[in-house]
């Protein structure tokens, strides 16, 4: 499959339901479809209804089934486009803009927007962070008369986690939210993000004092004073703020209850920035191959 970099080259390749529907079957059995009762590889396709049917037993099997688009309603095409607008455009788009490009019932717009979000989830083990990693928690939420700090009792707080490529810079972040700055949680958001090993740079917070236990090599840094954090650990720094930013750009505030959504999407796409113009075909695979299916009111109660 050609990479998409532009909406016009989407279109020329996916411009009817039967291209969809061939893709579907492309990414699903990339070494082709083998009928499941019997092996035979000769099918009969049943657009209408999404199906191939084997041409020795009968058996019919759903090109969707297993997938995000279990028992969609919504056409491939509408589908296919969301993906591309949620993946591919360098802002991502709200559940509102697809209601009104897709011509869709809000709902439907914010049911497809999160499925696909949920198979940008960062799977167990995956582009595990290693080398130089920055390590910080960050509070998410409006102000909060009479408390600072780790004291919160409405913010949510998530750990954040960077690595430096060779020069220095960011090379990929994961942030995950967590109950609280206790030795355990932040351990625990490390084991999960960081490779042992690693040089892992946090400030001297005594949550952080597990870090050794688990293989990695602690380097805590005492602050005079708070405002010292933005200098020794700006990597950390820039991505929330980042992140912060993009949040109120594109979706105007979120729930705490599906902050981590929108924090596994914004690392999804922070880090394979450079492959843009690969990102709806990866994301396609991920929806079809990695994601299981997954209703509205599951979706509404995450």
């Amino acid at each position: 499959m050609a990479n998409i970099g532009t909406l016009i080259e989407f279109i020329e390749q996916y411009g009817t339901e039967a291209a969809c529907f061939g893709s579907l079957i492309e990414h699903r059995w990339p070494d082709g479809f083998q009928c499941p009762a019997c092996g035979e590889r000769r099918t009969y396709i049943v657009e209408t209804r999404l199906l191939l049917e084997c041409a020795h037993c009968g058996r019919q099997t759903s090109v969707t089934a297993g997938t995000i688009f279990h028992k969609t309603r919504t056409s491939l095409q509408k589908w296919f486009l969301a993906i591309y607008l949620i993946a591919a455009t360098k802002k991502a788009t709200s559940a509102s803009e697809l209601c009104r490009q897709l011509d869709i019932a809000y709902q439907t717009a914010w049911t497809m927007r999160r499925k696909i979000v949920q198979a940008m989830t960062r799977r167990p083990g995956e582009l595990m962070l290693c080398g130089m990693v920055e390590l910080d928690e960050s509070l998410i939420g409006g102000p909060e008369g009479g408390k600072h700090g780790r004291e919160t009792e409405s913010k949510t707080l998530v750990a954040v986690a960077v690595d430096h490529t060779m020069k220095g810079g960011c090379r990929q972040a994961h942030m995950q939210v967590i109950q609280d700055a206790s030795a355990i949680s932040l351990t625990a958001a490390a084991v999960a993000a960081i490779s042992p090993g690693s040089a892992v740079l946090t400030d001297g917070w005594q949550g952080y004092k597990g870090l050794p236990d688990q293989g990695y090599d602690h380097k805590p840094m005492v602050l005079s004073c708070p405002q010292d954090a933005s200098k020794l650990l700006p990597w950390v720094h820039i991505t929330i703020s980042n992140f912060k930013r993009w949040i109120l750009d594109v979706f105007h505030g979120v729930s705490p209850k599906h902050i981590q959504a929108y924090l596994d999407e914004f690392c999804y796409r922070l880090n394979r920035r450079w492959q843009r113009e690969d990102l709806f075909r990866r994301v396609l695979n991920r929806c079809l191959r990695f994601t299981t299916p997954v209703t509205y009111a599951q979706l509404i109660a995450s």
